[in-house]
């Protein structure tokens, strides 16, 4: 007669099978039914992304819709950030305002870091600077500035300015200007995906991107390049 610790180990090898089985089968993505349906499906899907005019960032039209439905299931802007919205769109480059998932994830970041401190380097209409003070505590501080090594360190610095100057501009900041725990956002780092194209065929922006992409994989931070709207790279000092 088996022992119950043979049925025991019986039994758990076979539940092990069963879910492997179920899987492989059930769970398996590509295959037809309900539980099969993936993005693929949704891109081909004209109640998904029929009528959906393709965003010049998000490159096709599901990215789009996914885009704004992200938007829609984070929290509300506050009505400053919506009337600025408005104000923005009316200029000649509407386009340069940052996504409302940018302004989230950098409050998201003071929030977790209890940082006090943040600094963007390249403002435009203020967008993202005001969405960060709001994160901030009272006594929390914001810098929208070029010349900032005497303002030093921060907790989190926003940087949506000209590429050409971005290698510059963290190679300034890791050497001691980002708090211990702090880190560095960067906007445009898949700059509306042109870094893709074979570097022959680079203009002078695209080039630059590619170029600080490649160099902060190199320098002394934790890298994480997010597809989020045109690209946000996230640096963290690495000590």
């Amino acid at each position: 007669m088996l022992g119950w610790g043979v049925l025991s180990a019986a039994a758990g090898a076979t539940a092990v099978l069963l879910l492997q089985w179920w899987s492989r089968t059930a769970c398996r993505p590509g295959r037809r039914g309900r539980k099969g349906y993936t993005s693929i499906d949704a891109a081909r899907n004209p109640e998904v992304v029929g009528g959906v005019i393709a965003d010049a960032y998000e490159g096709t039209m599901l990215a789009t819709v996914r885009h704004d439905y992200c938007v829609a299931m984070s929290t509300s802007l506050s009505e400053t950030l919506q009337e600025l919205v408005q104000e923005t769109q009316q200029l000649k480059m509407p386009q340069m305002l940052s996504s409302p998932l940018t302004v989230r994830l950098l409050q998201s970041l003071i929030r977790a870091g209890s940082a006090t401190r943040a600094l963007e380097i390249g403002t435009y209409t203020g967008f993202t600077a005001v969405g960060m003070a709001e994160a901030m505590p009272q006594d929390g501080l914001v810098l929208c500035l070029d010349d900032f090594s005497d303002e030093a360190p921060f907790d989190l610095c926003f940087i949506d300015a000209d590429k050409e100057s971005q290698i510059a501009y963290v190679d300034l900041l890791s050497e001691g200007l980002i708090s211990a725990g702090g880190c560095v956002v960067v906007d445009n780092t898949l700059w509306y995906s042109r870094v893709l194209r074979p570097r022959g065929r680079h203009d002078a922006c695209t080039k630059a991107v590619v170029d600080f992409n490649q160099h902060v994989l190199k320098g002394p931070w934790h890298v994480a390049l997010l597809p989020i709207r045109d690209g946000l790279t996230i640096l963290q000092p690495v000590r």
